[in-house]
């Protein structure tokens, strides 16, 4: 059964759209058929994991603006099991053009049953804001994962994305699990027991931090200047490792429900 993961982070360096190209690069090697929706008009996504032949100028802004079919936008990898919808900066006025629309929030969701049976795995990545596109790419997902960073920052950001959950239900009466915490840039689990320590947070916390924590590595730093995925820089470094260590432990959660 399919699944689509969106990948949520608001505090800037959170790691949301490495997380991204990462987890879905990892999946790919787990031989897990994975989709990565780039859905942020900043299309790093695009940038780092997407290949030099994509398909032309067909985008998920087009699909968005019925100028293509969501299929035709499917470009493949150099993975065998990944393939990416790539995004442009137009993404932005198509989605300020959508939102003026009640009920075009579930635009995302509704489109992607074109392909969703085709993967395992669906990744969506998102811009670092709470309006439209945000809210779609989580009425989108059966799953959330959030990013966090070892700042106080992220905290805050994350009761937003808490509140945003109870929008959802209210307002749209779909239910999006949180799957996990992933917290980028930590060199050890201390450093999250102090920051949640000398902040007050919600209660459910910490059964949701995922057990895997993304170290600092100038391998990650490395592969965003070459624009590549992290595991061709150098698949034996610290974060690499950890993301397919990470990848292991959602597979865990989300799709074989231990």
């Amino acid at each position: 059964m399919s699944k689509i993961i969106t990948i949520a982070g608001q505090n800037g360096g959170a790691g949301k759209s490495v997380t991204a190209v990462n987890l879905a690069t990892a999946f790919a090697l787990y031989e897990q058929k994975t989709l990565l929706v780039d859905f942020d008009p900043k299309g790093l996504a695009t940038r780092w994991a997407g290949p030099d032949d994509m398909v032309g100028s067909l985008s998920i802004t087009t699909v968005l603006t019925a100028k293509s079919r969501i299929r035709e936008t499917v470009s493949h990898t150099e993975f065998n099991f990944l393939d990416i919808i790539p995004s442009d900066f137009d993404l932005f006025q198509a989605g300020l053009k959508l939102s003026k629309i009640k009920g075009n929030e579930n635009i995302l969701r509704l489109l992607l049953k074109e392909v969703k049976n085709e993967y395992d795995l669906i990744l969506i990545d998102t811009p670092s804001s709470f309006e439209f596109l945000f809210i779609s790419a989580v009425l989108a997902a059966d799953d959330l994962l959030v990013c966090m960073g070892p700042d106080a920052g992220c905290l805050h950001d994350y009761e937003n994305l808490l509140k945003t959950v109870k929008y959802v239900k209210l307002v749209h009466d779909r239910s999006v699990n949180i799957a996990g915490l992933l917290f980028n840039r930590c060199d050890n689990k201390e450093m999250i027991n102090q920051l949640i320590k000398h902040n007050e947070i919600d209660g459910d916390i910490e059964s949701r931090i995922l057990k895997t924590v993304i170290p600092r590595d100038d391998t990650i730093e490395t592969a965003i200047r070459l624009n590549i995925p992290a595991v061709l820089e150098n698949i034996k470094s610290p974060a690499v490792q950890a993301y397919l260590n990470a990848a292991n432990e959602i597979l865990d959660k989300c799709v074989k429900g231990v």
